[in-house]
């Protein structure tokens, strides 16, 4: 049941996880510009990981919801 009501939530951040993490990896080249190249990849890998991860949630929250079913 709470599944249900979180699917109009899911599919939101996983439609706007691809413009914002362009928006960050786009904010941190500028960090290459004005030559703060760490805090540049930082922000990239964390763009990186969080585009990835939101992706992947409908997938996880589905085992969850077998698993949780199963028992």
């Amino acid at each position: 049941m709470l599944a249900h009501a979180l699917d109009p939530l899911v599919d939101l951040m996983v439609a706007l996880s691809f413009p914002i993490s362009s928006v960050i990896i786009i904010g941190a080249c500028f960090f290459f510009m004005f030559g703060k190249s760490e805090r540049a990849w930082s922000s990239i890998m964390n763009a990186g990981l969080g585009y990835v991860l939101i992706q992947i949630m409908p997938l996880l929250l589905n085992v969850l919801k077998e698993v949780g079913g199963a028992i």
